[in-house]
């Protein structure tokens, strides 16, 4: 099966992922394939909500190289810090739009990686960005979400 990116306004963005008991071999099959469509439209990371897969998991590579795939399975964040970054966010699912999104500067995520193995990491900065987009993502929460609403709506109405 091959697999696309869904574009906002696509309803099936707006699911909520539900939770990876075991890694499957067609989880495992997608993962190539969400890596390969992450890179080609030279993202950082891409939810499996984006491409109508609705379950918990995400890809993502902060390497400069793009040589490092990552993958966060049931990420959950169990703490975050009151200061705040802005960040400029960029989102696959809604392509040539670019925000000043404000999230918690630092997160502590839990997360099974690829090998079945509970990770436990405190992060900052962009990864703590990354990590609070792509589980919004997950959760059926989109970047123009955190715009006041009569912005969102100028902007809707600018793309749509």
């Amino acid at each position: 099966m091959e697999l696309k990116i869904l574009t906002f306004p696509n309803p099936r963005l707006r699911i909520k992922a539900k939770e990876i008991k075991f890694l499957d071999p067609e989880i495992k099959s997608n993962l190539t394939k969400l890596f390969d469509l992450m890179y080609e439209k030279d993202g950082i990371g891409l939810a499996a909500t984006q491409v109508g897969i609705h379950q918990r998991f995400f890809v993502y590579d902060l390497s400069e190289e793009k040589n490092s795939p990552k993958i966060a399975i049931n990420p959950r964040i169990i703490w975050k810090s009151p200061e705040k970054i802005i960040y400029n966010e960029g989102c696959l699912s809604i392509p040539g739009l670019r925000l000043n999104v404000e999230r918690s500067k630092k997160i502590k995520v839990v997360w099974i990686d690829e090998n079945g193995l509970e990770q436990q990491k405190e992060v900052e900065d962009l990864e703590s960005v990354l990590f609070q987009h792509e589980i919004d993502h997950l959760d059926g929460k989109l970047i123009i979400d955190k715009l006041p609403k009569e912005e969102r709506k100028k902007i809707i109405e600018l793309l749509y």
